[in-house]
Order: structure tokens, then C-alpha cells, then sequence
């Protein structure tokens, strides 16, 4: 007896009507490219594992809406995309909230000495990100402050990944530099 293998559109047609087998099956098609494009993106494999678990989740309650001829693997990495971005949004936020809770705890400080260090340090790093060439500070400003992943980063700027790494290498070095020269303390950012 011959097993003939469904074709995507035949196995999409079915998970529209609720098959769980056409669903296992095109998981196990799409599972590890899907990974692959998050991993990409969020340089985690606990986080791209996450990412690829909710992106079946999606496609499971979302299957109603599914077009049959359009290719799946394009909506699976769309998914993937935007719940990638929306994990590096939430890391940048849960940064900024860290630093809030970090200056309060800081300007709760007796004798307020560490929290006019922090204050004067971020003060120098701010001088030290306006020095730097222009293309250089808008890759650091990308990366570091907008939370972009050096991959992302390129994309942005049409640039290769290296270019985007030796960047951001000579802008940290830069600014650790300034903020050497003036005295300021590196612990509180790098």
C-alpha cells in the first residue's frame, strides 16, 4: 500500500476543519525554520522557543482564517516576527523600569552619594553617545537604546550584520574611553 503525502494546501484545508493530525503534521514541517527565524532574531533559544510555541498557538486559533494556497511558512514567520518584537519591546520596557526602581532606591540612599554618581555617569555617557560619528551613534542608539538586535539594526540601515557588530564595538569602546578620561564610573552601565 502506497502512502501519499498531503500537499500544504490539502493539510491547511484540513486543520481549518479541526484536524489535529493535519496540525501535527504541518508543526512538524514548519517547526524548525519557524525556530531557526525567531532564534534570528532574539539570539535566545529559550526565547525563540517560547516564540515558536505561541506562534502554534496562534496558528491553531487562528486556522478559520487560513487561505490554502498562500504559503504558510510566509504567515508562520510574520507570527514569529511580530512576537519577537514584541519580546525585545517588553525586555527594553522592563529595562527602563529596572533603571526607575534603580533611582529611586538610589535617591532613597542616606547620604545621596550614589545616586549623584549614577545621575553624573548617565550625564557623561549621554556626552560620550553625541560625540560619536553620526552613522555610529545612530547604530548605538538602535541597538542600545531602541533595543534592536544587531540583525534588526541592519535591516534598518541596509547594512551587513559585521558592520553593524564592528560599530557597536567602537562606540562602547568610545564611550568607556570618555567616560574614563572624565572620571566617570563604568559599573553603573557597562
Amino acid at each position: 500500500m502506497r502512502v501519499v503525502k498531503d500537499s500544504e494546501a490539502e493539510l491547511v484545508l484540513k486543520l481549518k476543519n479541526g484536524s489535529e493530525t493535519a496540525f501535527s503534521l504541518l508543526y512538524e514541517r514548519h517547526v524548525k525554520r519557524t525556530y531557526a527565524f525567531a532564534l534570528k532574531i532574539l539570539k535566545s533559544p529559550v526565547l525563540a522557543e517560547d516564540v515558536v510555541q505561541e506562534v502554534f498557538v496562534k496558528l491553531w486559533e487562528t486556522a478559520a482564517k487560513l487561505e490554502p494556497n498562500l504559503p504558510l511558512q510566509s504567515y508562520l514567520f510574520t507570527i514569529a516576527r511580530n512576537l519577537s518584537l514584541n519580546v525585545i519591546r517588553k525586555a527594553a520596557k522592563e529595562t527602563m523600569i529596572t533603571e526607575e526602581i534603580a533611582r529611586y532606591a538610589l535617591d532613597r540612599d542616606d547620604n545621596g552619594l550614589a545616586f549623584a554618581q549614577y545621575k553624573q555617569t548617565k550625564e557623561f555617557v549621554s556626552r560620550a553617545v553625541e560625540l560619536l560619528p553620526p552613522q555610529r551613534k545612530k547604530i548605538y542608539e538602535l541597538c542600545h537604546g531602541s533595543g534592536y538586535s544587531y540583525k534588526q539594526a541592519a535591516e534598518e540601515l541596509g547594512l551587513k550584520d559585521a558592520t553593524i557588530n564592528s560599530q557597536m564595538v567602537k562606540a562602547i569602546r568610545s564611550i568607556k574611553k570618555y567616560l574614563l578620561r572624565n572620571g566617570a564610573l563604568l559599573s553603573w552601565f557597562f
